[in-house]
């Protein structure tokens, strides 16, 4: 598999054990970072919305941060190519 497709496992993974889908963890990790200005949420139906609006009342603790940031040091730019 590719670097993004781990990368991608790896950030679903984080999701699973806190207790959430990839899509909260995602929005709520760009909902609560202080360099980030806007995010594009892209919802086709409600549930969708839903999810992305909840995402906004998650706080990350440190813990789930810190394995965050594990994967991205792993896979800063996982488009460079495959293993």
């Amino acid at each position: 598999g590719s670097q993004t497709e781990a990368a991608a496992s790896a950030y679903a993974e984080i999701a699973k054990e806190a207790g959430m889908t990839p899509t909260e963890l995602a929005l709520s990790w760009c909902y609560h970072r202080e360099h980030v200005g806007s995010t594009i949420i892209g919802a086709t139906a409600i549930p969708q919305l839903e999810e992305n609006i909840k995402a906004y009342d998650i706080k990350l603790d440190d813990e789930v941060i810190e394995k965050i940031t594990s994967v991205y040091k792993k896979y800063t730019d996982p488009t460079k190519g495959y293993e």
